[in-house]
């Protein structure tokens, strides 16, 4: 066998591996998958045993995951080869960010009529959901994460810190309410597990929210509605006129201390990083959201 054939032994593999399937494979390779097949069984002969337990998604065996340490590198390489070569004053191709609608909508929307200056021939796709898409499998090449990965081979910088407080419309306040007839409102769906909206909830244990949503804009609304208070961005609250942080006795909450904050990171495979259009992309984004 050449070696360029053994290359394309050991590509179709890794491809397997990251991608979790011979289906995702054979699409991502360009490639039918009776051929992924094909080549996967050529590796298993040579090496006399299986490699992968065909589950969804795929598991290494042990022989397999030896093989994977050992080509894992030359993919990588060749990653890096391929970035060198399209490394041209002209960047093309698509870049796929995935991040939350508030970022997408407060920070990247505002500052893309730059990105297009600069980069006129390359394509955006932003994802903005709560699913935390893989890098690993490439359904993202950028990804912007309210927490710092636990694992991988992924590079993350943190970018900036998010702090929050109670806030309110100034509207509501001036009604006078007692600190008792304060209504609470919070997040509901995966939003209900950050960090802030637990603060909330045990600050507000002894009475149940009016209202429920599923997104911190639509939150933000309400409270600027003069529905009630909730626990929101600092930088997003100076966006909505009359409304104003307020203290947890003002409220009648329990006062837990300063509410938790997060950090915001932004994570990218490491294969990639040196990828030119990828690379454009990270320096706009650092750029964007460190900017005071």
């Amino acid at each position: 066998m050449t070696s360029e054939a053994q290359w394309d032994l050991f590509r179709t593999f890794e491809a397997v591996v990251r991608r979790g399937s011979f289906t995702a494979a054979a699409k991502a390779l360009g490639l039918s998958q009776s051929t992924i097949s094909r080549h996967l069984a050529r590796l298993e002969e040579d090496a006399g045993a299986p490699l992968l337990v065909r589950t969804t998604p795929v598991h290494l065996t042990e022989r397999g995951a030896a093989l994977l340490a050992a080509v894992q590198p030359m993919v990588d390489a060749a990653t890096v080869a391929r970035a060198a070569l399209a490394s041209t004053p002209e960047l093309r191709g698509q870049i796929t960010i995935t991040t939350v609608g508030e970022i997408l909508r407060w920070a990247l929307t505002p500052a893309l009529p730059g990105f297009y200056r600069a980069y006129p021939h390359l394509r955006l796709r932003i994802l903005a959901d709560n699913q935390v898409r893989s890098l690993a499998a490439d359904e993202a090449d950028v990804a912007l994460r309210l927490a710092r990965p636990a694992r991988g081979e992924l590079y993350a910088r943190k970018l900036r810190s998010e702090t929050f407080g109670f806030f309110a419309a100034s509207s509501l306040l001036a009604r006078g309410p007692t600190s008792a007839e304060v209504p609470w409102l919070g997040l509901t769906g995966s939003l209900a597990q950050i960090s802030e909206q637990r603060h909330a909830a045990r600050a507000f244990a002894s009475r149940p929210p009016r209202l429920l949503v599923e997104d911190v804009e639509s939150l933000g609304l309400a409270i600027h509605a003069g529905i009630g208070v909730g626990v929101l961005p600092h930088a997003f609250a100076a966006r909505l006129a009359g409304v104003e942080e307020v203290r947890p006795a003002q409220i009648g909450a329990r006062d837990l201390g300063p509410v938790p904050t997060r950090a915001l990171w932004l994570v990218v495979h490491r294969r990639k990083r040196a990828m030119p259009a990828v690379r454009a992309v990270i320096e706009w984004l650092e750029a964007t959201l460190t900017r005071k």
